[in-house]
C-alpha cells in the first residue's frame, strides 16, 4: 500500500470553486470583495474594521493579495494615517470571518461529483498525513465526509487521527479556554494577537462569532506561527511521515515568496525515492526549478487528478 502526504494550497479550493459555482460568489483570490456580515452589528464587517477599509479604499484596483501586503509596512501605514499593527490585526479577523463563511458554503456544497472528492476517497487509506496554507475549512469537510479522521494538535484533537498541518491558521481555530478571559466584539475594543497559546477546535455552529484571538497569517506576511506549539507538535508527526512518503502531492500550491522556506523545507524532508507530484494546471516555474533533480510528475488538467482520458489517477 502506497503512502501519501499532501500539500494543499488555495488552488484546491479555487478547483472546488470553479465545479460547485461557489466562484461566482467567493473569489478566493479577492476576499475583499466578499460581502462579510459583522457579527456584532450585523452590517458589512468591513465597515467595523476602520484602519482595514481604510487601507482597502486607498488600494481598491490593486490585487487583494497586495492590499494585505502594504497592511505590513509600517512607512506606508504611517503615511496614510494608520496602524500597521492594528490594520493587520483587523486584516486577521476579517479574513477569520470571511474565510468561515467561506467553508460553511463550501460544506454545504460539497459532494462526489467533484473529482478531488472521489480521488480523496479513493485513498482514504494510503493518505498519511496532510499539510494545508488554506484558512478554510474544505480538506476538513472532505475527511468528515469520507471518515478520515484528522488533528492539528488542538486540545480537543482526535488522538487517532492523521495529523493536518494549518501552519498559517485556520478560521475554526480559537485560543484555549482559561488562557485569555475577554469579550470580543467588532468594531474591536481589545487587541490581542501572536500568543502562543494551545488551541482548540470550533464547530461549524461557533464559526461566525468573534474570535478572542484570530488564528490567520495574511497573505504576504511571513509565518509567525512557525514555532507556535500547536504547529510544533503537528509538524514533527508530519515530517515522520514526509520521510516515509512514497508520492507527495502538492495541490494548487502557488509558491509565493513568503510561502517559500515553508515548502523548500518540505521538499527536502522528502526521500530521494519519494515521487513529488504537482497537481497543477500553471506549475510555478520556481518550485519546477526547486525539484528538478527530484522524481516528479505534474497533474495538469483542469478538471483536477485525471488522466488524458478521464480517469482518476491511481497511486495504490
Amino acid at each position: 500500500m502506497s503512502k501519501i502526504s499532501l500539500i494543499v494550497g488555495n488552488g484546491l479550493s479555487m478547483s472546488f470553486g470553479s465545479q460547485s459555482g461557489i466562484n461566482f460568489k467567493f473569489n478566493s483570490q479577492q476576499p475583499l470583495n466578499w460581502n462579510v456580515i459583522c457579527p456584532s452589528t450585523g452590517g458589512l464587517l468591513m465597515d467595523n474594521l476602520p484602519s482595514l477599509k481604510k487601507l482597502w479604499g486607498k488600494n481598491f484596483n490593486k490585487p487583494h493579495f497586495d492590499v494585505f501586503g502594504f497592511a505590513l509596512d509600517k512607512f506606508y501605514c504611517n503615511l496614510i494615517g494608520i496602524d500597521s499593527c492594528k490594520t493587520t490585526l483587523e486584516a486577521r479577523h476579517f479574513l477569520t470571518i470571511a474565510f468561515s463563511e467561506y467553508s460553511l458554503l463550501q460544506s454545504s456544497k460539497l459532494n462526489s461529483d467533484w473529482a478531488w472528492f472521489q480521488w480523496f476517497e479513493l485513498h482514504q487509506s494510503e493518505i498519511k498525513g496532510s499539510l494545508s496554507f488554506n484558512y478554510d475549512l474544505l480538506l476538513e469537510s472532505v475527511f468528515d465526509k469520507i471518515g478520515i479522521a484528522y488533528h492539528s494538535s488542538q486540545v480537543n484533537h482526535i488522538i487517532n487521527g492523521i495529523p493536518l498541518v494549518k501552519p498559517h491558521g485556520s478560521v475554526d481555530f480559537e485560543m484555549a479556554d482559561g488562557m485569555i478571559d475577554m469579550h470580543i466584539e467588532y468594531p474591536l475594543n481589545n487587541f490581542i494577537d501572536l500568543n502562543n497559546a494551545p488551541i482548540k477546535r470550533l464547530q461549524h455552529d461557533s464559526l461566525l462569532y468573534p474570535r478572542k484571538q484570530a488564528h490567520c497569517i495574511i497573505p504576504n506576511e511571513a509565518n509567525k506561527y512557525k514555532n507556535y506549539q500547536w504547529v510544533s507538535k503537528s509538524s514533527i508527526k508530519f515530517n515522520r511521515i514526509l520521510k516515509e512518503s512514497d508520492y507527495c502531492i502538492f495541490i494548487g500550491i502557488s509558491y509565493l515568496p513568503s510561502d517559500q522556506v515553508e515548502i523548500d523545507r518540505i521538499i527536502n524532508t522528502l526521500s530521494e525515492d519519494c515521487e513529488i507530484i504537482i497537481a497543477n494546471p500553471y506549475p510555478p516555474k520556481k518550485l519546477l526549478a526547486k525539484i528538478r533533480n527530484k522524481r516528479y510528475t505534474i497533474w495538469s488538467s483542469l478538471d483536477g487528478p485525471i488522466d488524458e482520458s478521464g480517469n482518476l489517477y491511481n497511486l495504490k
